[in-house]
């Protein structure tokens, strides 16, 4: 479900382009000219954050938030034409969360308001006893050629494969493998970023394992990442984003790496890798997903042959 977004703004012009950019942006939005109207909007909506300018005709902007305040939880950002420290002082006061001046980037206000929801999100998730992660499913693609071919020594170069590569560089990026599942393993990063760089690092371990120990063609990894909250019990994670995770890896080529479309976003700008854009339907979810691809070049053979 879409994050609702409700504007509070009498600039005509300004107003319609924060709704539509924000609305580009994958979030459902609301827009009100005045207090009034905004009271109007939301009074039988769930909203998540109110972006509200401060001076307004009529009701102004610090009243609606006291408003909002009063009815509920509201992630609240002012935007004001006025820059002083007496004026952010009192909208923080009065109950706002961010302060931002007029006229400002559109990217800067995508910025504050991602920045913002996240925020709730983990404060709300530490009340519940969740946490966010960035999990990480792997599983070995030519694991049944293996075993078939030898079992043997099969089982062995997995274990070894396991404990010379995914364990070992798990430190660097303090990541943590929670489970097991035969041919594959599901780890908990605390840090997207961490994730996804060390996603990449370990597709490139492994094709230099795997060519080192003459299986280039039968030794590959599919690498799936998901972002969302988990329960950590006994050792293991729990929570809808740990099915997603495998779902993802699944849908990922030999040797490559598959993130959601909410890691892409955490980590943009911050990783230094090509992520393509792709829509795929994953098993026991309704509708296509956007994911992020990031293909080797074993990985774009592979998928070619």
């Amino acid at each position: 479900m879409h994050e609702t977004i409700a504007i509070a703004e009498d600039e005509q012009d300004l107003r319609e382009l924060l709704a539509e950019f924000l609305a580009t942006n994958g979030y459902r939005v609301l827009a009100a000219p005045s207090a009034a109207e905004f009271r109007a909007m939301v009074e039988f909506e769930a909203i998540d954050l109110a972006i509200l300018d401060i001076n307004m005709p009529g009701e102004d902007g610090l009243s609606l938030a006291r408003w909002l305040n009063a009815r509920g939880s509201t992630g609240i950002i002012f935007a004001t034409a006025v820059n002083s420290a007496i004026d952010r002082i009192v909208g923080l006061e009065s109950g706002a969360d961010d302060y931002v001046t007029k006229p400002y980037h559109m990217r800067e206000m995508l910025a504050r308001i991602r920045g913002l929801l996240r925020r709730r999100k983990m404060a709300r998730a530490a009340l519940a006893g969740k946490r966010l992660a960035a999990i990480t499913s792997i599983d070995v693609v030519g694991y049944t050629r293996l075993i078939q071919y030898d079992e043997h020594n099969g089982l062995a170069l997995i274990d070894r494969f396991f404990r010379d590569v995914v364990t070992q560089s798990l430190p660097r990026r303090s990541g943590s493998l929670f489970k097991m599942l035969g041919d594959g393993a599901l780890i908990d990063f605390a840090s997207v970023h961490n994730a996804v760089e060390w996603a990449v690092e370990c597709q490139t371990e492994t094709r230099a394992y795997a060519m080192a120990h003459g299986h280039a063609q039968t030794l590959q990894l599919r690498i799936g990442v998901a972002v969302g909250d988990v329960v950590v019990r006994n050792g293991d994670r729990f929570g809808e984003v740990v099915a997603l995770a495998a779902r993802i890896q699944e849908a990922a080529p030999a040797g490559a790496v598959m993130i959601s479309d909410v890691a892409h976003a955490m980590t943009r700008g911050n990783i230094r890798k090509d992520f393509v854009a792709r829509r795929h339907a994953l098993k026991n979810i309704a509708e296509p997903m956007q994911l992020w691809l990031h293909e080797t070049s074993s990985a774009a053979l592979t998928e070619r042959a």
